[in-house]
């Protein structure tokens, strides 16, 4: 599941929590980055919403009128709609970005985070991972990109045809 808008977009996102909307602006991969900081992402919603979401997210758990679960899950949908993929494909590209090697060569490339959205760094950062691979590992970096954290496997991207999916590994070469 990408979005391809999502990941270029320049717009707010609204999220919605508890039948709450909740306004994420616009925000430049380098301060997704930071809100994220070496922590999971489940969180993030509260570092990244505008002031006014932040507020009525912080009032409502500080009642318990808000499930813990439910902020989290705002978090995970705030990524994917900054990310324009899976949240957990997001945060492992940005995980991935991190590391000296990856974040170098992005440097000399002249891709700046805080003139990027998540989405065009996230591509960026794919790009730089599977750039003059083999199809073989290609296919192996989805395959691992893709597969969601154990405890959401029912929210990976059901619209691919499991058999399609199959016959086209198969085919890979290499494969069998």
């Amino acid at each position: 599941m990408t979005d391809h808008l999502a990941a270029i977009s320049r717009s707010p996102a609204t999220i919605d929590v508890a039948g709450h909307p909740v306004t994420v602006p616009y925000r430049p991969a380098g301060e997704w980055i930071a809100a994220i900081g070496d922590s999971r992402p489940s969180l993030a919603l509260m570092r990244v919403a505008n002031e006014a979401s932040r507020t009525w997210l912080i009032g409502q758990l500080a009642a318990g009128a808000l499930p813990l679960e439910t902020a989290v899950q705002g978090s995970y949908d705030a990524l994917t709609a900054a990310g324009g993929r899976s949240w957990w494909e997001t945060y492992r590209l940005m995980t991935l970005s991190g590391e000296l090697s990856t974040l170098g060569h992005l440097v000399l490339a002249g891709v700046d985070p805080s003139a990027r959205s998540l989405g065009e760094w996230c591509a960026a950062v794919y790009t730089l991972l599977t750039r003059n691979a083999k199809p073989e590992d290609v296919f192996k970096f989805d395959a691992q990109l893709a597969a969601p954290p154990p405890g959401f496997e029912d929210e990976w991207d059901d619209d691919q045809d499991f058999e399609a999916m199959a016959a086209a590994a198969r085919n890979m070469p290499g494969m069998s």
